[in-house]
């Protein structure tokens, strides 16, 4: 038996015996869902709060996609498609088939056909009425979901990329170009003034706020680019945990390098450190970057270096045991 198996073994037993934390984790993109897995083996998911990134969602053929949320959910039921963390395992694409080849539309955003459900049914809901965290929730519980899932905010926020050439929204920069295009800028384009009150109301009762290893500028950006929220975490008594996305010179995935440099960041843990130093209590980052603790405790941060690459489940629970220590 390895040693981090039993101190797993004993925190989750030790856990079980006293009150279960109130965790909110601040989502987006592939790096948090990753993490999301190992969450459930030490804390009471009734006391979770997942507050998702909605600033690339996305109308597609008239469904409102919001990919960023669907992979919470999807992560928390179960359901995901773990070789690329974005739709459902086994899906079938039955119908950007028909659009691509019988109706020859020129599609470059996949849908799988279950996916395609949830996003008609989420549409139907904000049709009939209902507000984006109404029908999310309404998404969640039929779902069997425990955990509470926020958008940021019920109000249209997009996430814009700005290269030489045009303006993209963030869809179209990373899936129809690949990210191929050098970017000048990156903006949030909507009102950022103020979140829901289950948004703020989940921050100022947390216990522990845990920013995923996910995009600082595009994943993470928009959600405390809101000013409510931002206000909201510097003022939450709970300590506020971030894990780096970025391994020395090197994001784990996705557009990171060119966003960052973009605003005008190098790419280092040390830029995660200020883009979110407002608030920061610690910064997990590499084994590998102990060189950069001490650049990291002059903003006030501490620093604690673990192995962040998240492969499989248990690898999420080796960080989420070392959060929780």
């Amino acid at each position: 038996m390895s040693l981090g198996f039993y101190f797993r073994r004993e925190l989750s037993q030790s856990l079980k015996q006293m009150p279960s934390p109130s965790v909110v984790f601040l989502s987006g993109g592939t790096g948090t869902p990753k993490l999301l897995q190992g969450i459930n083996s030490y804390l009471d998911p009734q006391n979770i709060t997942i507050i998702g990134n909605t600033g690339d969602d996305w109308h597609h053929y008239g469904l409102h996609v919001s990919p960023d949320i669907d992979s919470i959910m999807f992560t928390m039921a179960n359901i995901i498609d773990k070789t690329k963390w974005w739709g459902i395992k086994n899906d079938s694409f039955n119908m950007i088939n028909t659009l691509q080849k019988t109706l020859k539309e020129d599609i470059w955003f996949n849908l799988g056909d279950q996916d395609a459900g949830f996003c008609l049914y989420r549409t139907w809901l904000l049709n009939e009425g209902f507000t984006l965290t109404e029908a999310i929730d309404k998404i969640v519980k039929k779902l069997n979901i425990q955990s509470k899932i926020l958008p940021m905010a019920n109000q249209t926020i997009k996430t814009m990329v700005r290269t030489k050439k045009e303006t993209l929204h963030l869809q179209e920069y990373w899936v129809r170009y690949k990210g191929g295009p050098d970017v000048i800028n990156v903006f949030f384009e909507g009102d950022l003034r103020n979140t829901t009150l289950e948004v703020l109301t989940s921050i100022k009762k947390a216990d522990y706020i845990i920013l995923g290893p996910s995009n600082p500028v595009s994943s993470i950006g928009p959600i405390i680019g809101i000013h409510s929220i931002k206000e909201a975490l510097k003022t939450a008594k709970g300590k506020k945990i971030a894990i780096s996305p970025i391994i020395g010179e090197d994001a784990i995935s996705g557009p990171t390098p060119k966003f960052l440099k973009a605003w005008g960041y190098k790419v280092s843990p040390v830029s995660i450190v200020k883009l979110y130093k407002d608030f920061l209590d610690v910064l997990i980052l590499s084994n590998s970057d102990k060189a950069l603790n001490e650049s990291i405790m002059e903003y006030g941060v501490t620093p604690i270096n673990e192995d962040i690459i998240i492969r499989t489940s248990e690898d999420a629970k080796q960080i989420m045991s070392k959060i929780l220590e």
